[in-house]
């Protein structure tokens, strides 16, 4: 791995976890996880291969370049132990149990929902029968009403033809149909 990638990742890591840790909302588990899942490797030959042509100006051995490597591996290895005390300081401020308050809106069970749809059911066909009986009634009401006209009308009419007869006796006889023998009384019954 090349050094540099791995300072400028330790950089990227310690701003991540700044920025985390300054936010008001509480940080996820997922969110922290992100930041600290990155694996670190650190060779220290590699390494002293790398930093070696810049630091040959003053330094005459290999040996010195390994101890710093080594200092710079053990500062990497706390700055991640850091990274993880401070995942878990994280982890242990999110809320395990959180109350949920307020209105509940919808059906909380099965079993209410089918209540529900049985009463609106039963509300619906007890409508439409309660309806269907007003209905009949109305019906009935207006034909009775209707009827009461006609009867109204012919009794109007046989007693206009009943008063004619009786003031014009000589044209009574065109009118035998309407004779006062009983014919009509049969349609007068309540």
């Amino acid at each position: 791995m090349n050094p540099q990638d791995l300072f400028n990742d330790i950089k990227a890591m310690k701003a991540q976890l700044d920025e985390l840790s300054q936010r008001a909302a509480p940080v996820t588990a997922e969110q922290l996880e992100q930041v600290i899942d990155r694996p670190i490797t650190l060779d220290a030959k590699s390494f002293a291969q790398h930093v070696l042509p810049d630091l040959k100006k003053g330094l005459p051995d290999t040996a010195a370049i390994e101890q710093a490597a080594d200092k710079a591996a053990s500062r990497i290895a706390q700055t991640a132990d850091q990274a993880v005390q401070n995942f878990e300081k994280t982890t242990q401020r999110i809320p395990r149990h959180v109350r949920v308050t307020g209105d509940i809106y919808g059906f909380t069970t099965f079993y209410a929902a089918l209540a529900y749809g049985v009463v609106l059911v039963l509300v619906v066909f007890g409508a439409w029968l309660l309806c269907d009986h007003y209905r009949e009634q109305a019906q009935e009401t207006v034909i009775y009403k209707q009827a009461q006209e006609v009867i109204r009308e012919r009794d109007y009419y046989y007693n206009q033809i009943q008063d004619y007869k009786r003031n014009n006796s000589t044209y009574a006889r065109l009118f035998p149909a309407y004779d006062d023998n009983g014919f009509w009384d049969q349609f007068n019954k309540p």
